[in-house]
């Protein structure tokens, strides 16, 4: 895992304990009632963004692993009262994959050596019914808002989009929150831009999203963890750098093992930033408030989000 002793930074990132041993939310434990309040300080302009992208069928899947949203009508232009057809309604139903567009992972969505976070056996936990704890549901309830800080990765680097075996360091973190001029404070969520979001927002390229992509490397947990941050999202599809060697090894996958299963941290994949960034970019403010709750779904492992900024 790109030199770092995994196992060392397990040891020194996990939380099991903590907050209790029925916890279920992790490190959002961190946004308190002072993080909140950064969170409204930070708002000030009164300029909203939309951090989601559409769920629709023209979404980022492939169809190989995870599908795309189907919309069907179950009610078209039905009549209320049939002896007064002047009102009418219409319903429907979806069809979807509950990571296929803009989500968060829940800390039930990784595991490994037969554990999940908290200490959860994953054979008690988890079922063809979903997981029995650390199910998305604890996110949603009561809700995701802090304040969100902006790292600009890509346009730090000076480039449109980072290379894809490109590996985020803790010190190019560090850079960006100089350059933001800013401190990161306990419950913040981190939001780190590579720049890829926009090939399919702007060519429909699948595939980019899909092929070996930058991204944090696993280092950045012992970063997350000691700037007590309440989660981190992305504008790539598992915010870790994707590559040959991140996909095998001892440990596939090693921040999303060390953050979702060790820190309790929830990872939230392809957000899309272009806008935010180009706004940040412009006024030099990259901090702002943050609404990101996911759907209640009763024990998935991930649920969509239609995440939105207020500077």
């Amino acid at each position: 895992m790109e030199g770092i002793d995994f196992e060392a930074l397990a040891d020194r990132v996990r939380n099991w304990g903590r907050w209790g041993s029925e916890d279920g939310r992790g490190t959002l434990n961190h946004i308190d009632a002072a993080a909140l309040m950064r969170a409204t300080d930070a708002a000030t302009t009164g300029k909203m963004f939309g951090l989601g992208l559409r769920f629709d069928g023209n979404g980022p899947m492939d169809g190989r692993f995870r599908r795309n949203p189907k919309l069907y009508v179950t009610a078209l232009d039905q009549m209320i009262d049939p002896n007064n057809p002047r009102a009418r309604f219409s319903d429907d139903d979806i069809n979807m994959s509950l990571q296929c567009a803009t989500q968060w992972d829940a800390l039930s969505h990784s595991h490994y050596d037969g554990m999940l976070y908290n200490g959860c056996k994953a054979c008690d936990t988890l079922s063809v019914h979903g997981a029995s704890r650390n199910g998305v549901e604890h996110m949603a309830m009561p809700g995701v808002l802090s304040r969100g800080i902006l790292l600009d990765i890509a346009r730090l680097k000076g480039v449109d989009v980072l290379p894809s075996d490109y590996g985020i360091t803790p010190a190019d973190l560090d850079e960006a929150v100089d350059r933001a001029n800013l401190t990161v404070e306990p419950g913040d969520i981190i939001l780190v831009r590579t720049g890829l979001m926009s090939r399919f927002t702007s060519g429909s390229d699948r595939t980019a999203l899909s092929s070996p992509h930058s991204g944090l490397a696993g280092e950045c947990a012992g970063w997350l963890f000691d700037k007590s941050a309440a989660a981190v999202a992305s504008d790539t599809v598992a915010v870790e750098r994707i590559g040959p060697d991140t996909m095998s090894g001892d440990m596939p996958l090693p921040l999303h093992m060390l953050c979702l299963r060790d820190m309790g941290l929830p990872l939230g994949e392809m957000w899309d930033l272009d806008a935010l960034a180009a706004d940040c970019a412009e006024d030099g403010r990259y901090s702002f408030l943050l609404s990101a709750s996911p759907i209640a779904i009763t024990g998935a492992f991930g649920a969509p989000i239609n995440p939105t900024v207020l500077k």
